[in-house]
């Protein structure tokens, strides 16, 4: 944690994350995983929010391993 904080691109993962982990609560609290919708059929809001939240970590960390990471 205390190398990633030591540069830019580790600052702006940490914040990216931290954003996303605060906008899953606002989502949690608003109401919108109680609604009976369904989306394509057979998926309830809490999947789709949680494969959104997991996919988006997925992609943070693909991107800062990738092109980011200060250990190659």
């Amino acid at each position: 944690m205390k190398e990633m904080m030591g540069h830019l691109p580790g600052k702006l993962f940490l914040s990216a994350l931290g954003i996303s982990v605060i906008a899953f609560i606002a989502v949690s609290f608003s109401g919108f995983l109680e609604e009976g919708n369904l989306f394509f059929g057979w998926m309830t809001p809490p999947l789709v929010i949680g494969i959104v939240f997991v996919v988006f970590w997925l992609i943070c960390y693909m991107i800062y391993f990738f092109f980011f990471w200060p250990y190659r």
